[in-house]
């Protein structure tokens, strides 16, 4: 399946302010990566000499180095969970209880890849969460998948690759250089989306531009993947941090709750990729 194609020259990203995970009425297909949109205009960034553009699967690129440890992951659970315990003590977080290590080693081997290691950490705090949650705690996505959704959603995507396509987007870049813009590609772990994996994703990405590093954490918006951080452990870290001085507040939607993203605390909402650039 042809992807629409995508921008790769935004400076400034110029999505709304909240993470716009929808809630699909009936189930989707991960298939959908909104291919009806128009095109735009591009101009093409190409890698460096030298660098990697060929390699189709997710142990392509070395892994990146990761200082977190689990107790720094389980206190920015703690911190979370504290901080709506007592400011929205009735929206339900829907967090999962721990996942064995077995599991994530079984998920491990059945993706072809090793975790960074905050992601491990933070699988052994929760396991993600269970579909519907009250508020949406990631950017992006609806809710955390568990390693068993998210395993399911990358074998799903893997009859939906269409590789000859996506060897020619190899070098198309998005502007930071980290994100090459690739659809469905096996080096894109979904860990974060809607329950049916449709529209917005929160990605671990093993195969980054010259400038990212594997293991980073990326977005699919709308039909552009952007640059998130370099992965879950600083993602929790600046949520919880931001909830607590005010730069990130909760918004009510008809179906659920959201963050909105403040360039300061009360100032003037920004795109979540610029909030945690």
């Amino acid at each position: 399946m042809a992807a629409a194609r995508t921008s790769r020259t935004k400076a400034t990203p110029k999505k709304p302010a909240v993470a716009r995970a929808k809630v699909a009425g009936a189930k989707a297909s991960s298939a959908k990566v909104a291919t009806s949109k128009p095109a735009k205009a591009k101009v093409k960034v190409a890698p460096p000499k030298g660098a990697d553009v060929k390699a189709t699967e997710p142990k392509a690129v070395a892994q990146q180095s990761s200082t977190a440890s689990s107790s720094t992951l389980a206190e920015s659970w703690a911190r979370l969970e504290g901080w709506f315990a007592a400011h929205y003590p009735t929206l339900a977080l829907k967090l999962r209880p721990p996942a064995a290590p077995k599991q994530i080693a079984a998920a491990e081997k059945a993706l072809g890849v090793t975790f960074p290691a905050d992601f491990r950490a933070s699988l052994l705090v929760h396991d993600g969460q269970d579909d519907d949650p009250g508020v949406r705690l990631l950017p992006f996505a609806q809710r955390l998948g568990s390693l068993a959704s998210l395993t399911r959603c990358w074998k799903d995507d893997r009859g939906l690759f269409d590789k000859a396509e996506m060897a020619t987007r190899l070098e198309w870049l998005d502007a930071t250089r980290r994100v090459r813009q690739v659809h469905l590609h096996p080096a894109h772990v979904p860990i974060a989306g809607s329950k049916y994996w449709d529209y917005g994703r929160l990605l671990l990405d093993f195969l980054p531009g010259p400038d990212g590093s594997a293991g980073q954490l990326i977005a699919r918006d709308d039909v552009d993947f952007v640059y998130v951080c370099a992965g879950v452990g600083e993602l929790l870290a600046r949520t919880a941090r931001g909830l607590e001085d005010g730069r990130i507040h909760v918004r009510a939607t008809t179906y659920d709750s959201e963050l909105v993203y403040l360039d300061k605390p009360g100032g003037k909402p920004v795109a979540p990729a610029r909030f945690f650039a």
